[in-house]
């Protein structure tokens, strides 16, 4: 079973603006249909039937980004959870390697340069004023 991941808030609007479009969609939809019918104007049903397929179109597309920003949330989440691991493994190692591997660069010279700079910051006494 796939793990949900909680959205940002980028893309709870996103999808939150896509069920506000499914459902405008839905009611011009059903006007649509009652000027087919002749319970209401044919001018309102063809009215209604464009703004649901426009609504439909506007809704998919923000559905689409909603989807991608949420990729791309789970993507950078997981990059820090990598990184945090990477580091925690890090940790042992002496400086002249932690500097080997910031030089080879990537995610582990990403972690290494996170524990060189916090170790320079333990060295230095704090500021006085």
């Amino acid at each position: 079973m796939r793990q949900r991941h909680a959205l940002s808030d980028a893309a709870r609007e996103y999808r939150s603006a896509m069920w506000v479009l499914a459902g405008l969609a839905v009611i011009a939809y059903a006007i649509g249909i009652a000027g087919v019918r002749g319970t209401v104007p044919r001018l309102a049903g063809l009215l209604g039937l464009s703004l649901g397929v426009a609504a439909t179109v506007v809704a998919f597309f923000f559905g689409l980004r909603a989807h991608t920003r949420a990729l791309t949330d789970q993507e950078i989440s997981s990059r820090r959870s990598m990184i945090v691991l990477l580091a925690s493994e890090l940790g042992s190692k002496d400086d002249e390697a932690l500097a080997s591997i910031v030089r080879r660069g990537g995610p582990a010279a990403e972690a290494a340069t996170l524990i060189l700079k916090g170790r320079r910051e333990r060295q230095e006494p704090p500021h006085r004023s």
